[in-house]
């Protein structure tokens, strides 16, 4: 089998663990050039880590014949741009999360996606890890009684003393809800549908430049199931889902774990009524393994991809949930049972 050559766009931080690291597991893939706005980070970037190929414009690295699919690790504001137009250039793309800052970004780059019979993936990594099917199924067949309530807290304090990053500018895609909110998302998404009957969403939007740094946000649906979040740049370090049901206390504790290594994901089970605890182990896995094992499927064509449409129906909720935030005074409580708008 010919190694697929992937080409990157962007020297981004996360290359490391979301790719470099991932791919000594993978030896069908392998990174064949790198693109910077400047050449000599590029030329760094590849010497570091091997790369054949460094250019010093995105325009080049599309040029390249040579590339099977392109790696988008760009500024979240650039996501849209350069992914159209690597569609254009007949590549398809892989573009880390978020995929775009609103649906208006969205639906050009469905139409380019359309236009181009050509693959596109949200880089979403957890959505290719088996806990969550095994959560869908816990649910779905009432394994523990009718599900009551779902409680997610995903937080990482900000780590950018200088706030120099993206995130700490609202134009670019700042704030905790923009870096955390996709996940929950993806995950009521795959367990409950994205159609509520009611939702709200609150925050202080205190951080840098109007940048939400803890985000609040409620989806409320017609059979009682009550889903809340907790994101935030400020509280202690923590990514859980909660799913309390009739029978049972399920939680997927650390669930960022597995983006750091290969690592065991558990899911803790706790009986209402005994208290016994049981454990569900999934063997060692990665998630960027397996989310760059997937998309090389997706490209054999022996996987079906992940439907762009699936973005789209999270960045619609996702923007309506800020809007309801940034409409309310800082500190205005949380009031669900509304109809969404």
């Amino acid at each position: 089998m010919r190694k697929k050559r992937i080409g990157v766009l962007g020297c981004a931080h996360i290359l490391d663990r979301a790719l470099f690291t991932p791919l000594k597991s993978l030896e069908h893939l392998g990174v064949y050039a790198i693109a910077s706005r400047t050449k000599p980070k590029a030329e760094s970037y590849a010497d570091k880590h091997g790369i054949p190929h460094a250019f010093g414009s995105y325009e080049e690295l599309l040029a390249c014949e040579e590339i099977d699919f392109v790696y988008i690790a760009l500024s979240n504001e650039l996501h849209t741009e350069w992914a159209i137009r690597a569609l254009q250039a007949g590549k398809p793309v892989l573009v880390e999360k978020p995929i775009c800052l609103n649906t208006e970004e969205l639906r050009l780059l469905m139409d380019a996606q359309a236009a181009s019979g050509l693959p596109v993936l949200e880089g979403l990594m957890v959505q290719h890890h088996p806990w969550q099917s095994e959560i869908k199924r816990m649910v779905g067949g009432n394994a523990y009684g009718r599900l009551l309530q779902v409680r997610s807290q995903i937080s990482v304090p900000f780590q950018d003393p200088e706030r120099q990053n993206y995130r700490s500018f609202p134009e670019r895609g700042g704030g905790a809800f923009y870096d955390f909110g996709c996940y929950w998302l993806q995950f009521l998404q795959a367990v409950l549908g994205l159609e509520p009957s009611g939702c709200d969403a609150e925050s202080d939007f205190a951080g840098p430049g109007g940048c939400d740094w803890t985000f609040r946000a409620a989806l409320e649906y017609a059979d009682g199931v009550r889903a809340e979040l907790v994101a935030s740049f400020e509280l202690p370090g923590i990514s859980r889902h909660t799913l309390e049901l009739e029978r049972a206390v399920v939680t997927v504790d650390n669930f960022f774990r597995a983006s750091m290594g290969t690592y065991r994901m558990t899911i803790r089970v706790q009986d209402k009524q005994s208290g016994a605890v049981e454990k569900l182990a999934c063997e060692p896995q990665n998630y960027f393994v397996n989310q760059l094992a997937f998309f090389s499927d997706v490209l054999d064509g022996t996987k079906d991809n992940v439907p762009i449409a699936q973005s789209y129906e999270r960045m619609a909720m996702h923007e309506r949930l800020l809007a309801l935030a940034r409409a309310k005074r800082p500190g205005y409580p949380l009031a669900l049972g509304q109809q969404p708008t």
